[in-house]
């Protein structure tokens, strides 16, 4: 009985140590999938969707644009790029009145490692200060809704949301527990 239980364990414990890094790396996958199955209703002006999961885009549509232009419905639209901890990183096309909350929509919001408390937002050209880049501490926003730190976005803005450094408890406890898992192996069979 007492093999048996050893048995079990020690499976159990192998089981836990190979299949912790396919777990991590699950985990970190993309929650937002696309399927090619399901036509794009509402696709970016600009972009020709058929049938496959990647969207290119339409000549002309990947240079970068110096100011406003407009679609079919007379919306005025612009491109902005956004970079870092989001879903969907890359440029998206969006109106002219687009504030930060609405562009970080788009691109599938922040991810768990995102630093919202310096998200810069690099200029193109410079304002009517002569100034190019913004901090905006989206902090505040994510607590409260407070926008009053947001800054009106132009064509070609680059919004840069960096990864904090801070403790990464998820790889701390993954640690503890393969550490404790080893620990276990040798007290069952250290008797």
């Amino acid at each position: 009985m007492k093999f048996c239980f050893r048995s079990f364990l020690s499976f159990l414990l192998v089981f836990q140590l190979l299949a912790s890094p396919v777990a991590v790396s699950v985990a970190q996958a993309d929650p937002f999938i696309t399927t090619s199955s399901l036509p794009s209703l509402f696709s970016a002006p600009g972009v020709l969707n058929q049938g496959s999961s990647v969207q290119q885009p339409l000549p002309g549509y990947g240079v970068p644009q110096d100011s406003y232009f407009t679609d079919n419905l007379g919306n005025i639209l612009m491109n902005v790029n956004v970079w870092g901890q989001v879903y969907k990183p890359g440029q998206v096309i969006v109106k002219e009145n687009a504030d930060l909350a609405s562009v970080l929509s788009m691109v599938g919001g922040p991810q768990v490692k995102a630093n919202l408390k310096k998200v810069r937002i690099n200029r193109q050209q410079p304002d009517e200060n002569g100034k190019t880049t913004y901090l905006v501490d989206l902090k505040a926003y994510y607590k409260d809704g407070d926008r009053s730190s947001f800054v009106d976005l132009k064509p070609n803005d680059t919004i840069i949301i960096p990864e904090d450094k801070g403790i990464n408890t998820d790889l701390a406890l993954r640690i503890a527990g393969l550490a404790l898992s080893v620990v276990t192996i040798f007290a069952v069979y250290g008797d």
